[in-house]
């Protein structure tokens, strides 16, 4: 990808006799003769079109694409956005926000629907495969015949250092948002959180969120974070009075009646003192609570006394043809015939300062704000759906970190690139749709669509995983695919209804999880093989850590279709069907040599968690993996150092964990003619593991001695770590 990628682009992408040409490949033929080609950076390019007549919303064709393997990422439903595989234009859903072509098994193309000014654009395919991109801006009075930075096209051969640096040449180009990197992240995403959603849903109330938490401690896992989801508000029609679920509208700022007054018990008057009293009581560290972008799912109630001092008006809705095209989600019924309380948009500043200032009076410490991407149909007479989204957000924004002094913010619901290429703070935004816990076809789903989205939106935010049930006969699933997710890790269990043995794999003792680094994405050789519905392919997701990698492989197939549609056939149970087998390296992490060392000689330690087999290999030497159904393993990768001739050494960490390689923070050694003393600094408690070619002398931490067993078989040392300490320093001596 030009000298991003220590490979010099001389020439630039074009146009050429009618063919869009890619390192002198045609990647588009038949390319019509209004496409513009603007050049940005090393080998990227923008592409745009002229139109013969002005409107707000136009379709250009870019060419014929085909005879290349492509993986895309479409929004299925107006909020969520799931991956599609294929060969042709006509294999690309309408909404496409991000498409990768393998081109010859040579390079990789990364076509990137953007912003344009208040444009927003999206890629669809048609039956002669053409490729079209469609801008659109939702306001009928914006229109325009040109767009000029509408598509970025950029090529490499790394997808993922391709993704990451395009992501960066468009922040730098664009200067509507930024790149994770350049964002401070929320506190809450390395501690354990619990939410109250599936366990309550609406009917959440102080009393069953007390329960939740003392379960939770008497199991030995107080989480560290709350999130008080959905049912808390002042709205109309009230929680109590809408059986018909009828559109309600937030009526006040406050907490509703089942936070006030005699319900709380002895827990005091209101939500305050609910909040002060549960901190205190269970060790919390954080209270976030929700609420929708609008304010509530109806926004607000334009006769409410309260809500008229920011000028709302019930705003109709208008739905993108694209979104037409695929689920039309049923939250968005109501909405459509009654539309939305829209708080003025030169308000809303003084909205979120109000509504939050009362929050965190309460002791609230941040805030889940869904349904985010409804601000798309609310645009006409507003600039349109960019300007009225960047309106919203930056204002959302500034409050968050301005009223609870730290980037306490989870986005939700938002997964349209309107929000992505507008958030300048927000950096942390839920990747997928609902864990949906009653619903057995979504579960492989839901961790294939987390993965390959965070392929784009890992560049811009911290992906959130959502929450899961550690209860459930998909929790090892869950749980292992949070661990190497790089997210937070929360779960939504009803009270008493726990399986401390899968949370205890992911939480240390103090509350802390052991989150990987980066965004967990699908290994190169996955990104265009459906883990879901070929009957064949095995899902692996890699991610680093300090000192090693990280490789989780999923059985996720014969579960459901793609989209994600409640009553799909769901074939068999957890553990049956015949196995599907699939090929694991340790040069499946990408970015290995990262953490490898300079004096990395490419062997690698690899740790089997769930199967407790340890082997060593060269990085790209490859082994077979058999799974069965929703069946999953996860191996840490640790490269091996040399500190001598002849004494090889690697850290795994804490054998008992998802991600081991997660509690190792450094490693230094001290080389002496008599001996060699190698320190690692590790966080937790349990079991530690490290493998070495020859037997240890001894073994101390925190200058004690501790006792260590060795198998001269497979050179697995372990030493059982005990006490509370967050971090100690383990040294062997040689």
């Amino acid at each position: 990808m030009g000298s991003n990628e220590d490979v010099m682009i001389s020439v630039k992408p074009g146009v050429t006799g009618g063919s869009f040409m890619v390192r002198g490949t045609a990647v588009l033929t038949n390319v019509p003769a209004n496409i513009t080609v603007t050049p940005v950076n090393d080998g990227s390019v923008f592409v745009g079109a002229n139109a013969t007549s002005s409107s707000s919303r136009h379709v250009f064709n870019l060419g014929t694409l085909q005879v290349h393997r492509l993986v895309c990422l479409f929004r299925f439903k107006i909020w969520w956005m799931i991956p599609c595989f294929g060969t042709s234009g006509g294999d690309i859903p309408a909404e496409t926000q991000m498409l990768l072509l393998e081109v010859e098994n040579k390079f990789y193309v990364l076509i990137l629907p953007v912003l344009d000014g208040q444009f927003r654009t999206s890629l669809q395919g048609t039956p002669d495969n053409e490729l079209e991109f469609c801008i659109e801006s939702g306001d009928p009075d914006v229109q325009t015949t040109k767009i000029k930075e509408p598509v970025f096209v950029n090529s490499g051969n790394n997808p993922f250092k391709l993704i990451r640096n395009s992501i960066k040449i468009l922040e730098k180009h664009k200067g509507t948002f930024k790149h994770i990197d350049n964002k401070q992240k929320p506190e809450h995403i390395d501690w354990f959180g619990w939410n109250t959603w599936d366990a309550f849903y609406c009917n959440v109330d102080p009393e069953g969120i007390k329960d939740g938490l003392e379960s939770f401690s008497k199991g030995g896992c107080p989480p560290k974070l709350l999130t008080i989801d959905e049912g808390w508000q002042n709205i109309f029609p009230s929680y109590e009075e809408n059986p018909t679920g009828e559109l309600s509208r937030l009526i006040n700022l406050e907490e509703n009646t089942k936070f006030k007054g005699s319900k709380l018990d002895k827990s005091g008057k209101n939500l305050r003192d609910f909040i002060k009293t549960i901190k205190q009581k269970y060790g919390l560290k954080y209270v976030y609570i929700w609420h929708a972008m609008a304010g509530y799912w109806g926004g607000v109630l334009p006769e409410s006394e309260v809500m008229k001092k920011y000028n709302p008006k019930i705003q109709p809705v208008v739905q993108s043809p694209g979104n037409l095209t695929h689920v039309v989600c049923s939250t968005l019924d109501n909405i459509q015939e009654k539309g939305i309380g829209l708080i003025d948009p030169s308000k809303i500043r003084d909205f979120y300062h109000d509504f939050h200032s009362y929050q965190a009076s309460c002791g609230v410490d941040g805030v889940k704000v869904d349904v985010q991407s409804v601000l798309e149909l609310l645009g006409a007479g507003y600039g349109g759906r960019v300007s009225l989204t960047k309106s919203y957000l930056g204002a959302l924004e500034d409050s968050v970190t301005e009223t609870f002094k730290s980037n306490n913010l989870i986005c939700s619901m938002s997964l349209n690139t309107d929000f992505l290429y507008s958030t300048k703070k927000a950096a942390a935004a839920r990747a997928t749709e609902d864990f949906m816990p009653n619903e057995p076809t979504f579960q492989t789903l839901h961790v294939a669509a987390a993965a390959f989205n965070s392929l784009l939106i890992g560049e811009i935010i911290v992906p959130d995983w959502d929450m899961f049930y550690s209860d459930h006969i998909t929790a090892e699933f869950h749980g292992a695919a949070r661990a190497l997710s790089g997210s937070a890790v929360y779960v939504s269990d009803k009270p008493g209804s726990h399986d401390f043995d899968i949370i205890k794999k992911l939480v240390l003792h103090d509350g802390s999880i052991l989150r990987a680094r980066y965004a967990g994405r699908p290994t190169r050789d996955c990104l265009f093989n459906d883990p879901v519905t070929d009957g064949k392919s095995l899902l692996k997701i890699w991610n680093l850590n300090k000192l090693s990698g990280v490789i989780g492989v999923f059985n996720c197939q014969r579960a459901g279709i793609w989209p994600p549609i409640k009553g799909s056939i769901y074939m068999p149970a957890p553990g049956s069907g015949i196995p599907i087998s699939g090929i694991v390296s340790a040069g499946d992490v990408d970015a290995l040599e990262e953490v490898a060392g300079e004096n990395w000689r490419g062997h690698c330690a690899v740790y089997a968690c769930l199967s407790g087999s340890l082997k060593t290999m060269l990085k790209d030497a490859k082994f077979q993996v058999a799974l069965e159904h929703l069946k999953c393993e996860v191996f840490t990768v640790s490269p091996i150092w040399a500190f001598s001739e002849d004494l090889r050494f690697a850290p795994i960490g804490l054998l008992d964990m998802y991600n081991s390689g997660g509690a190792v923070e450094a490693m230094d050694s001290e080389n002496k003619s008599s001996e060699c003393k190698i320190k690692v600094r590790i966080r937790g408690c349990g079991r530690f593991g490290a493998y070495s070619n020859k037997r240890p002398k001894c073994c101390s931490m925190n200058e004690k001695d501790e006792e260590f067993i060795y198998n001269p078989i497979d050179g697995l040392v372990t030493v059982k770590v005990e006490g509370e300490y967050s971090s100690r320093e383990m040294v062997f001596v040689y």
